[in-house]
């Protein structure tokens, strides 16, 4: 087990490191400002303030981040500055805000994180980013008569651009944390899972009722499935036959682990499959609300799948602890990277459908279409965030024993 706090010291030759690719950086925000670049200002800003955040917190201009650290993350930054790689390096710079971000909420807050679990909070901000910086060029564009984008081709490679380099960033930034002999290994045992325990809370009526409506549900989504496939239609059976199989997830999760699931979740993520699965009868296009309210309801599966995850974490661990408001905040950056990913796979398949030719599996219907899911996504996240963690618990002690790869870093 690793500890992320161990990178911060006071190291006189390493302070002295740190300071120089500071002023580098600070030099940097200077050039760009002068060059009309305040979108690289800001960012290169950003970087200059966390950075000197811990030694003003410890009041030690030796405790420093480490200046090979520091250094590693500000290469997109000098790279841009040479006006090179323009597409990729704003969000390798992002990535190295969210590392630099971790270390210093672990050293100068409550906050603690393992590194393995560092380096999957730099690929979710990234990609969770990308996905704030659509919707905000978007609204741009809309509202204020600018021209960012020149259309769906370009933003979709833009969100592939985030997507590649907050997974290569995530890469490196392990490597550095496997090799990095600053990196404290402890030996930390689990944590009881009975004290974070907390009681469910569940949608109304009570468990017959759910059970009944979620069978109900089945059945319009297996005659959905019969009738697609009796009609010959590919893309309508894997539109309708894949939400009919999760459906019987938790079934599975039952017998082969014995975890059941409260009765209302697992009504919420049969509406959720259902939404979906009518959805490909044409109702995304007779319906401009109904795609929202989709997505709306299957971001709040996935908003409370990403809190599961980040509370698995804590109760594997007693070197990781998280407050509300960063379960909170991870579960809306958790739920805008699943989105762009999801985009993604659309974006794909429709690439795959105009080389092979047939109708693509999974549709985009243009930019708006694209703005409109990454906006409903969240909004289905902050309910979840804000409202209905409970339902939740259950499935978070599920996991405790099974995420113990996002705790190590061995």
């Amino acid at each position: 087990m690793g500890s992320l706090q161990s990178l911060i010291g006071p190291h006189r030759l390493d302070a002295l490191g740190a300071w120089a690719v500071t002023g580098i950086l600070i030099g940097g925000v200077g050039r760009f400002a002068a060059g009309g670049h305040f979108d690289w200002a800001v960012l290169t800003a950003l970087l200059v303030a966390i950075a000197v955040t811990v030694p003003f917190a410890t009041r030690d201009l030796e405790t420093t981040v480490p200046a090979e650290l520091l250094g590693l993350v500000a290469v997109p930054v000098l790279i841009r500055a040479v006006g090179g790689f323009p597409q990729v390096t704003p969000f390798l710079v992002i990535a190295g805000v969210a590392l630099l971000l971790a270390v210093v909420l672990d050293a100068c807050t409550s906050l603690t994180m393992t590194p393995r679990f560092a380096t999957v909070f730099v690929v979710i901000v990234t990609m969770a980013v990308a996905g704030v910086w659509a919707v905000g060029i978007y609204a741009a564009d809309t509202l204020l008569g600018t021209a960012f984008l020149d259309g769906q081709t370009e933003l979709m490679w833009d969100l592939v651009t985030a997507a590649a380099a907050g997974l290569v960033a995530g890469v490196v930034f392990e490597l550095y944390f496997e090799r990095s002999t600053r990196i404290a290994r402890l030996r930390v045992s689990g944590a009881d899972a009975s004290e974070f325990d907390q009681p469910d809370a569940s949608l109304p009526g009570n468990g017959t009722h759910h059970r009944i409506a979620a069978r109900a549900l089945q059945a319009v989504l297996g005659v959905l499935s019969a009738f697609a496939l009796a009609q010959g239609n590919v893309t309508l059976f894997v539109n309708s036959g894949g939400p009919l199989a999760i459906t019987f997830l938790p079934a599975l999760f039952r017998r082969e682990y014995g975890y059941g699931m409260n009765t209302s979740l697992v009504l919420w993520i049969t509406v959720a499959s259902t939404l979906h699965a009518a959805g490909a009868f044409e109702l995304y296009e007779a319906f401009g609300w109904y795609d929202s309210l989709a997505h709306a309801v299957s971001a709040s599966l996935v908003a409370g799948v990403g809190y599961a995850i980040a509370r698995a974490v804590e109760r594997h661990s007693r070197a990781v602890a998280f407050n509300r408001e960063f379960r909170a905040t991870f579960v809306v950056l958790f739920v805008l990277a699943v989105g762009v990913g999801w985009e993604i796979l659309e974006f794909a398949s429709g690439g795959i459908a105009s080389m092979v030719g047939g109708e693509a599996v999974l549709a985009q219907y243009g930019t708006s279409d694209i703005v409109n899911d990454l906006v409903f996504n969240t909004i289905g996240a902050l309910i979840v965030a804000g409202w209905s963690t409970a339902h939740f618990e259950g499935l978070a002690a599920r996991l405790s024993g099974r995420v113990g790869r996002l705790t190590s870093s061995e």
